[in-house]
């Protein structure tokens, strides 16, 4: 975001592993696997949520403080999850995925203050790369 500062949040670290809290939300268990299977061994805590009202109910408790989020959850669409999100917690450092990406789709994910949108398939080394670039953005240097 050119020419825009970007204040520093305040990350929740694990402690057990020293590293953010990521919910992944995806429809698709396969996605929601492969996002684990990438971001676990880089000592994440990696949640699940299939749906919105999951999304909600982690937010809620503080579970996470990464989102990684499908574009087109089954009961409500991701950008306007984002927006409940916010409301409840505040700023949310969120990275969308999505298949079949229209121009439409970027402009949502422009819109909604995404970091990344991410095409599904996703690549192991993109999505490890665009988390450790959202969490230097957001976050602040990762811990030593």
């Amino acid at each position: 975001m050119r020419g825009r500062a970007v204040r520093l949040l305040r990350g929740r670290l694990d402690v057990r592993t020293g590293h953010h809290s990521i919910l992944v939300a995806d429809h698709d268990r396969r996605v929601r696997q492969g996002v684990l299977r990438a971001l676990e061994p880089e000592g994440f805590s990696v949640y699940e949520a299939e749906a919105a009202r999951q999304v909600l109910d982690m937010a809620r408790r503080g579970i996470f403080d990464i989102l990684i989020l499908e574009m087109e959850l089954p009961d409500v669409d991701g950008p306007h999850t984002l927006r409940m999100v916010k409301d409840l917690i505040g700023p949310m450092p969120t990275i969308f995925i999505g298949q079949d990406l229209s121009k439409e789709k970027w402009m949502n994910a422009l819109m909604a203050h995404a970091f990344a949108l991410l095409q599904v398939p996703l690549n192991v080394q993109v999505v490890r790369r665009t988390v450790w670039d959202l969490i230097r953005r957001y976050y602040g240097p990762p811990p030593v």
